[in-house]
């Protein structure tokens, strides 16, 4: 078998008769399977796909393992040769897949490759960019990336200026990732530890240890119909992160760095709502002010977790979120 197309779903009933429909449309002529690990959706997801996707292989998880979890579950099953995660809450634009999986074929360094992701609007969504740091998560504090986009010394963790043409990337999103199961395999798969967010930049990063390359392919467009989290900045996956590839000592002086970066967004966020009243600022400043008190108030906690190291580091998931 060519591909394995792997699904997690939680609650996405909106979003994923549309999906699968896109992707099984791509998917002619390619000999495939799709796989979708449910995570104890409570809404209609699993009755769309029984009645109207038979052909589909549909796992029910008794509890929300979270995204990392889950998609272990279907890529130890999955019997292609690549395989294709994607999220439940996309469509698919333009593009053909068979000429994805050519790229790969024709590049034995190649260890995977990201889509171009577009909001809902036709805006361009970050989705690419460079492994977190100490310093480039103070440079995206302070917003330094975002107006010098162009240079070399002052990177943070996403690109914003997009790259025109395939590119070699240090990490993509897991929103759209196609790669061979023989490279996810040698890497041991994602890292259960995440429950949800990081756990592609942290793969990403293994692929790369294991003298892969991943490429940013913007050949292919999806949609991807993303609600915003109720905790703005990945909760407490970023200490996990940080404590696996540096160390705790770098954990938690991420802590120090993350509440600064949000207590300056909180100021600039609460100035433009009081001037403006629009509506946008006064949401970006509440999930602000939620972040904050996220990282001032239960960092602990996780540093408590992560240095046992063997147990996962989780938050609660959001209600409106599609993983």
């Amino acid at each position: 078998m060519d591909l394995s197309i792997i699904l997690v779903t939680f609650n996405a009933s909106p979003f994923i008769r549309e999906c699968l429909c896109s992707l099984i449309e791509q998917a002619k002529g390619i000999d495939h399977e799709v796989i979708v690990v449910d995570n104890d959706s409570r809404d209609e997801t699993c009755r769309i796909i029984e009645i109207e996707f038979p052909q589909i292989i549909l796992i029910r998880n008794p509890v929300n393992l979270g995204f990392a979890a889950a998609n272990n579950i279907a890529l130890r099953k999955a019997k292609g040769e690549f395989v294709l995660m994607v999220n439940p809450d996309t469509r698919w634009k333009s593009g053909k897949l068979e000429k994805a999986i050519k790229f790969l074929r024709d590049r034995p360094k190649a260890g995977g490759l990201g889509a171009r992701i577009i909001q809902q609007n036709g805006s361009w969504q970050k989705s690419f960019g460079n492994f977190p740091t100490l310093s480039r998560e103070f440079i995206e504090a302070i917003y330094l990336q975002r107006f010098f986009h162009r240079s070399k010394i002052l990177k943070g963790i996403f690109i914003y200026k997009e790259k025109r043409g395939t590119a070699v990337v240090e990490w993509v999103s897991c929103t759209f990732f196609l790669c061979k199961k023989d490279v996810l395999a040698e890497v041991d798969y994602l890292d259960e530890r995440y429950f949800m967010y990081y756990e592609d930049i942290d793969l990403s990063k293994k692929i790369w240890k294991s003298g892969k390359e991943i490429y940013y392919y913007p050949e292919i467009e999806i949609v991807h119909f993303q609600i915003s989290p109720k905790i703005y900045d990945n909760g407490g996956s970023p200490y996990l992160y940080f404590h696996k590839h540096f160390g705790l000592g770098f954990a938690k002086i991420l802590r120090y760095v993350l509440m600064f970066k949000f207590l300056i967004r909180v100021v600039i966020f609460s100035t433009f709502a009081i001037f403006t009243r629009d509506e946008a600022f006064m949401e970006k400043r509440g999930l602000n002010k939620r972040s904050l008190k996220f990282h001032f108030f239960e960092a602990g906690k996780i540093f408590k977790i992560i240095q046992g190291f063997g147990n996962v580091v989780k938050q609660s998931p959001d209600k409106n979120c599609h993983c």
